[in-house]
């Protein structure tokens, strides 16, 4: 009897400590699962370098990005300078914070590897943007087919020159892959369709630096006199190159022409020393790569056709690439010279881009 009775004073609390002990098993439960609610996918753009308007629009992009997506926390970096080594300092410091995805606009693809099959190996998605030539990654993302872009662009600078006479290539880096395949298809387009234009010397690098290019324009004008046009594949090649121009009083006779953008060239267009300038606007390109990103983390194949939600990229091409990696394709370039260059001027008179 008296062992009945301890029975029954025991069992109220053994009830409520197992009631206690449930209960928290399930707190603990609501707990995780609202974590796991509340996760932000870091997405993580890293640019060539800070401080220029081509790198100011990529921003732009992938903070649009982020405000449209509540489940994402996306944003850019870049070193001060276009160095490598800086550039694959500051992914590093991305594998070891653990975000989930790293966005690379490269100076040198090839430094990048050891430091992109860390990352793949714990999981973050790599991708990468003017890379077409890229190993190690997730996907790239292209504004355009690479080759007929710079076929493009000399065919408008051919027309220009009568299809004929001395032009001179110009790119940031001779480790860049996509300014070498834009010049490699300005050559391959010059031998197919122009055999009247021939270049002055070898692809001229200018490091992405306004002064240098500047400066070697006046070399090159002064050792060729008799070149016609100059060929950019850096933002900066032509406004330096134009200010040599202007400089040297050859408006009219010598012309600049590349990749760049109206807040950086418009002046140059206005006086002549450019006639034409291309690009794909920055910030939809930072967009469209953010986009895919965010699509990969979610387990979602990108195929042809995809649409990465942005003007240019809605109808997506795909080719891998020599290394495996596939490359999307856009159709987003766009042409500016002195009679279109109004429309990307806002009422006050400032650029939109």
């Amino acid at each position: 009897m008296k062992k009945l009775l301890i029975f029954l004073l025991f069992l109220p609390i053994a009830f409520f400590a197992c009631s206690k002990s449930g209960s928290g098993t399930k707190d603990s439960g609501d707990s995780r699962a609202s974590a796991s609610a509340d996760k932000k996918y870091e997405i993580v753009l890293v640019v060539k370098l800070e401080g220029v308007a081509w790198f100011d629009s990529t921003r732009v992009g992938i903070t649009k990005f982020n405000n449209e997506h509540s489940d994402v926390n996306a944003y850019q970096i870049g070193a001060s300078t276009a160095d490598p080594a800086a550039q694959v300092a500051l992914v590093n410091d991305l594998i070891a914070k653990g975000v989930d995805a790293i966005l690379v606009i490269p100076n040198d693809p090839a430094s990048l590897v050891p430091a992109f099959r860390n990352a793949r190996s714990q999981g973050i998605k790599i991708l990468t943007h003017e890379a077409g030539t890229q190993s190690e990654a997730d996907y790239d993302v292209e504004a355009f087919d690479n080759t007929a872009y710079g076929a493009h662009m000399l065919d408008v600078m051919a027309e220009w020159m009568g299809g004929e006479g001395i032009w001179q290539p110009f790119v940031g880096l001779l480790t860049s892959p996509t300014h070498n395949q834009w010049v490699d298809g300005e050559l391959a387009r010059a031998k197919e369709k122009w055999p009247g234009l021939r270049t002055a010397q070898d692809r001229i690098e200018e490091h992405e630096d306004q002064q240098l290019a500047y400066e070697r324009g006046l070399e090159l004008l002064r050792a060729h006199p008799n070149v016609k046009a100059m060929m950019g594949s850096a933002m900066s090649t032509v406004p330096g190159v134009s200010k040599a121009i202007t400089e040297r009083g050859v408006i009219g006779k010598v012309a600049a022409f590349g990749t760049c953008l109206p807040s950086v060239a418009g002046d140059y267009l206005e006086s002549g020393a450019a006639m034409s300038i291309h690009f794909w606007v920055p910030a939809d390109a930072a967009y469209a790569t953010a986009s895919a990103a965010y699509k990969a983390l979610k387990g979602e194949t990108i195929r042809d056709g995809t649409d990465l939600g942005v003007s240019g990229y809605n109808n997506v091409t795909i080719k891998n690439n020599d290394s495996g990696v596939p490359v999307i394709y856009g159709q987003a370039w766009v042409d500016v010279n002195k009679a279109n260059l109004g429309e990307w001027k806002n009422a006050d008179g400032s650029y939109k881009l």
